[in-house]
């Protein structure tokens, strides 16, 4: 009996050490990269640097660095440039370069925001220019919604759009409703009925959170 409880007792050991093993080596593995045929940085949380170990801004400031630097250094008060994003975006055919011109407008339209609503805080009226130039770079996925036949493009577009909608992005919650119209406008453009119902889903939802005008007194 002692011998049967000791070889039960060394196999117990063994499957928990091979366990121990196993959950090690999962957690020492890094995930695989995102597909870059995709919006990247949906389901992220608060950030738009990073999607877990995929490092969409590394991964992206080398190719459109112009941007970027307007971008990213708050001492500047231009216009981000956003001509070869829209090229890009509207490339034919459609391959990787599309995506990741979508993938900078979104990082640039969430970086915006946050200038935006920093310098709402500090009382400086320089929110306002940064929501001008926010929406001026929606205006880039909006045509090129209008622009390409590829679904799989469009469907991306919509993804971005509905990671704007769902306020989890730093300070995005509160300009979220400036979308409203912008895609509300794509909704009888859209033939494939998946895709046009998510959008007026998506339309709903971005009147939704726009505040009610104060009641005249």
């Amino acid at each position: 009996m002692g011998e049967f409880w000791s070889n039960e007792a060394r196999c117990h050991s063994r499957t928990i050490a091979l366990f121990l093993m196993l959950n090690l080596a999962a957690g020492c593995a890094s995930p695989p990269p995102l597909d870059p045929m995709k919006y990247r940085l949906a389901d992220t949380g608060s950030g738009w640097e990073v999607a877990g170990a995929d490092r969409v801004l590394e991964d992206l400031a080398p190719r459109y660095p112009d941007f970027f630097e307007v971008v990213l250094d708050r001492s500047h008060s231009e216009d981000p440039p956003t001509g070869d994003l829209r090229d890009d975006l509207e490339k034919q055919p459609v391959d990787r370069s599309n995506y990741d011109a979508l993938n900078a407008i979104a990082i640039g339209y969430y970086e915006m925001n946050h200038r935006g609503e920093l310098a709402r805080e500090s009382g400086d009226v320089a929110f306002i220019s940064a929501g001008f130039r926010a929406a001026k770079l929606v205006a880039v996925p909006w045509r090129a919604y209008m622009e390409i036949e590829d679904l799989a493009l469009r469907t991306a577009i919509v993804e971005f759009f509905e990671d704007v909608a769902t306020g989890e992005k730093q300070d995005s919650a509160r300009t979220m409703g400036r979308l409203a119209k912008i895609v509300e406008s794509l909704e009888p453009k859209e033939d494939d009925l998946a895709l046009r119902t998510r959008l007026e889903q998506l339309t709903e939802r971005l009147f939704a959170s726009i505040p009610p005008l104060p009641s005249a007194q």
